[in-house]
């Protein structure tokens, strides 16, 4: 009986010692400049370089800023490179981020992205960092009562940063971007 206390104690220990591990936002931290990129799905005439995934995130006190290359639906249904700024706060949910009001950048056209409904037109956007990968959602409603929902998902690794970015329309058109980002400078 007694090897199962000690093998259970170990066991909580091991669990502890790699959740005190898990990357912080911080680690995420710095200009992120990317090497390479792989296009897969309906991108429709879609051209991109490996420099549009590169990324800046600014870690702050419960939160932080984080400036991308995504795609944005244009008329007609073609997707294009659009520039994206967004500050996110922390919640009360453990690794759960809402995006900040009061941010004028792109989001600020569609109300406030943290509680928007976009039923009525607005965008929700959140982030959520849940080990090594920290992930942000941006959910709209098109005007035809299509969706445009996509998922940034950039991991942290030895060689750098890989992510991962789909991006979903109604009719099962997906897009996938993967690709290897590099410290900027490093």
């Amino acid at each position: 009986m007694r090897w199962r206390h000690v093998a259970a104690a170990g066991l909580a220990l091991a669990s502890a010692t790699a959740s005190a591990a898990d990357p912080t936002i911080a680690d995420f931290d710095g200009a992120w400049q990317g090497a390479e990129l792989q296009i897969s799905g309906d991108a429709r005439g879609l051209a991109l370089e490996p420099e549009d995934l590169d990324v800046q995130i600014q870690a702050g006190a419960g939160g932080f800023r984080i400036s991308w290359t995504g795609l944005a639906r244009q008329p007609g249904g073609d997707l294009a490179r659009h520039k994206f700024d967004a500050t996110f706060a922390l919640t009360d949910r453990p690794g759960v981020y809402a995006f900040e009001p009061g941010d004028t950048s792109f989001f600020g056209l569609f109300a406030d992205p943290a509680t928007g409904n976009p039923l009525e037109g607005e965008t929700l956007l959140w982030a959520r960092l849940a080990g090594k990968t920290l992930t942000v959602y941006n959910l709209a409603i098109t005007l035809d009562g299509g969706f445009d929902l996509d998922r940034y998902a950039r991991t942290l690794g030895e060689d750098g940063m890989q992510v991962h970015l789909t991006h979903r329309m109604e009719n099962n058109r997906v897009v996938t971007i993967e690709g290897r980002l590099a410290p900027q400078g490093g």
